[in-house]
């Protein structure tokens, strides 16, 4: 499993398909999931998912625009993030941003 969360961790951006993964642990889907979940407390997706989410924290602190933030961090545009980062977190990037007193620009 480690292997696979090395996979997700070098480029959360990427979208990798179920059959490399299963290359990488030499698992199939349902035990990759079963496993992953047990050594790290959550599915690999959502791993995946809160990885990317913390690169957009990463890009919104230094003051990219949303939708660059978007793009870099792989969500398909500036409503997936803003769906995904409300959900996580219970606010949306432009409310976290503000709160945190991030500097976006003129």
């Amino acid at each position: 499993m480690t292997r696979v969360r090395s996979v997700l961790l070098d480029d959360p951006a990427t979208v990798h398909r179920v059959e490399d993964l299963e290359r990488v642990a030499g698992l199939d889907r349902w035990t990759i999931a079963r496993q992953f979940r047990a050594a790290f407390g959550t599915s690999p997706t959502r791993f995946r998912t809160m990885r990317r989410l913390d690169q957009a924290r990463t890009l919104m602190r230094a003051g990219h625009p949303l939708s660059e933030v978007a793009v870099l961090a792989g969500f398909a545009d500036q409503s997936h993030l803003t769906r995904m980062f409300k959900r996580a977190y219970g606010l949306t990037p432009a409310a976290w941003t503000t709160a945190i007193g991030v500097d976006r620009g003129a």
